[in-house]
């Protein structure tokens, strides 16, 4: 068994003080800022590859391909602009209806639902959700693809519910 003398006490009370000042700041710090710091990360939009296109009224419609669940879910939130002809293939593995919200969405968007590339349902200019509840907006029917585009392509590229569109999947 040892004994300490009061000397050594204090001299790793003081150490032990010393340490906790250093780092107690930098633990307050990173408490407060690493929540900010996700949340704003989390607030990015994606931008997923260009990975399939279609063409109609000789129009090149390049389009995003979300399959994953975390890019299904996130999809064009956050955007602040579409460029023009580009829009964004949610790949569903198995047809189902579908119902989707403009939560976190700053742009209008036309909504094509799909099964197996016929227009099955179509919502035209969905509005940004500027409320905490938002409208959701169904396929009706089971679907396996919805392609979103900014509000008014639908009507320019003539799309309608029961025609198809040959959607160009790059490998």
């Amino acid at each position: 068994m040892r004994i300490l003398n009061s000397t050594n006490s204090q001299k790793g009370e003081e150490l032990f003080l010393k340490i906790i000042n250093k780092i107690g700041p930098i633990a307050g710090i990173t408490v407060v800022i690493l929540p900010l710091a996700l949340y704003l990360h989390s607030r990015q939009p994606q931008k997923l590859p260009i990975g399939a296109s279609f063409t109609i009224n000789n129009q090149t419609i390049q389009l995003e391909v979300a399959r994953e669940p975390q890019e299904l879910y996130k999809g064009l939130k956050f955007r602040t602009a579409l460029p023009p002809n580009h829009g964004m293939l949610f790949v569903v593995n198995k047809p189902e209806i579908i119902s989707l919200w403009m939560k976190n969405t700053y742009v209008p968007l036309d909504m094509i639902f799909l099964k197996d590339g016929e227009i099955k349902n179509i919502v035209r200019k969905a509005p940004p959700c500027k409320t905490k509840e938002c409208l959701t907006y169904s396929s009706n029917y089971p679907v396996n693809q919805i392609i979103e585009l900014p509000a008014g392509s639908a009507d320019s590229l003539g799309l309608n519910i029961g025609k198809s569109i040959q959607i160009n999947l790059k490998q």
